[in-house]
């Protein structure tokens, strides 16, 4: 956590010369909360990000007046610090009609700020809540949401404010909204902002969905795919070049194809399977032996049904991607295929399991090349093989229970 109020408890240095920072006032831009802050040494005025969010690790300083941005990581600069500084030169004229929600008064707060342009830094900026929750409780939870993100704030918080600001729009700086927050932390005597780390680990996603996870000792194997229209299970360059042609509705067939022709070989191996795709999007059509839970946009009603289709499946089935975020956390196992995005490695998986051995079986990365010879394979194995690969790898631990 770090102190905004009655202190500012970062400490940076100046850009130009390296002398210490002096932090004037708090800004709320929106995805960036900033330091209005000036050089002791050489005088300049300098936006200092709080070291929060992807700030933790890739924080950004701009000079308004020369239109300069400053970090370590030129892509960084390109992809957080120059929208950052477009955001502060064109200032949103709307005014936000943010929603206010008090459960418990608090002088002593924490905040956090969940507001991203996609969907999957949102998420995993809220599952922080729960670090909060649990370890914090002399201090009132303020969770700032957007509206899409309500649904699953967690029990417990002392405050929600939920924003209207679309993924589309997260970069804005809408003034109204930092007039809101500005108001709005005066009732507070001890404010500190959560780090709102971008990959939490200690979270138990049904405090935040409501949906339990998935029961392993339930019969029924379902095996789900995640389908997504924007990124697809199709040969990259057939499909940009298809797209270009303004085909890619073929491409969406072949995405469709493909699944099928998948799920029929894991069938043959497992009889007893039932199958079902969901997600974003509904063109292309499947046989009836597939159950499709696929909707054209999501809302809190659905989204929390979708969830339970995935506690439903003993295995679901994805492209890389923020999609697969809540899928993995309530499923038994995942298989992530991952196109050149290996950078990205595991950042779209909730990890719910703590026994790396078993985190292994139940979490595969494969490339989105796999055939489906091989892909229906490995499912078929995790599925069948799992309840003996766990009484094999957890053996020692149920004996040294019964012993103690």
């Amino acid at each position: 956590m770090i102190e905004i109020k009655p202190n500012i408890q970062q400490r940076s240095n100046c850009p130009y010369c390296g002398t210490e920072l002096n932090p004037e006032s708090v800004l709320w831009q929106g995805i960036h909360i900033v330091l209005n802050s000036k050089c002791k040494g050489c005088g300049s005025e300098i936006i200092d990000d709080l070291r929060v969010g992807h700030g933790v690790k890739n924080y950004i300083q701009v000079n308004l007046i020369k239109r300069e941005v400053f970090a370590a990581d030129p892509y960084k600069k390109e992809w957080l610090g120059k929208p950052l500084l477009n955001s502060l030169h064109n200032p949103q004229s709307k005014k936000l009609e943010i929603v206010k929600e008090i459960f418990k008064p608090y002088n002593r707060v924490i905040i956090l700020n969940c507001i991203d342009h996609l969907y999957g830094h949102s998420l995993l900026k809220l599952l922080n809540a729960q670090r909060h929750l649990d370890g914090n409780p002399e201090c009132g939870l303020v969770v700032i949401v957007p509206k899409f993100l309500r649904w699953m704030v967690p029990e417990g918080v002392a405050e929600v404010w939920t924003v209207p600001i679309s993924l589309q729009n997260g970069q804005n700086y809408y003034p109204s909204f930092a007039e809101f927050v500005e108001k709005e932390t005066k009732r507070f005597e001890e404010i500190y902002v959560s780090e709102g780390y971008s990959h939490p680990s200690r979270f138990d996603i049904t405090r935040f969905s409501g949906v339990p996870k998935h029961n392993f000792e339930k019969e029924e194997i379902k095996i789900t795919f995640i389908w997504r229209e924007d990124r697809l299970l199709v040969n990259s360059l057939l499909c940009r070049g298809l797209r270009k042609l303004n085909q890619g509705e073929i491409a969406l067939a072949l995405q469709n194809m493909k699944i099928k022709q998948c799920f029929e070989k894991i069938r043959s191996q497992v009889p007893e399977a039932k199958f079902a795709v969901a997600g974003l999007g509904t063109k292309t059509k499947f046989p009836e032996w597939i159950e499709d839970y696929r909707v054209d946009s999501f809302n809190e009603k659905n989204e929390k049904e979708i969830c339970r289709v995935y506690s439903e499946s003993r295995l679901v089935i994805g492209l890389h991607g923020s999609n697969m975020l809540l899928p993995s956390g309530h499923a038994g196992m995942t298989i992530d295929l991952i196109d050149e995005r290996w950078g990205n490695f595991a950042q779209d998986i909730l990890y719910q399991e703590r026994d790396p051995r078993m985190a292994t079986f139940r979490y595969r990365f494969l490339p989105y090349q796999t055939s489906n010879d091989t892909l229906a394979f490995i499912a078929a194995v995790m599925v069948l093989k799992w309840s003996k690969f766990k009484s094999q790898m957890t053996a020692d631990i149920v004996n040294s229970d019964v012993e103690e």
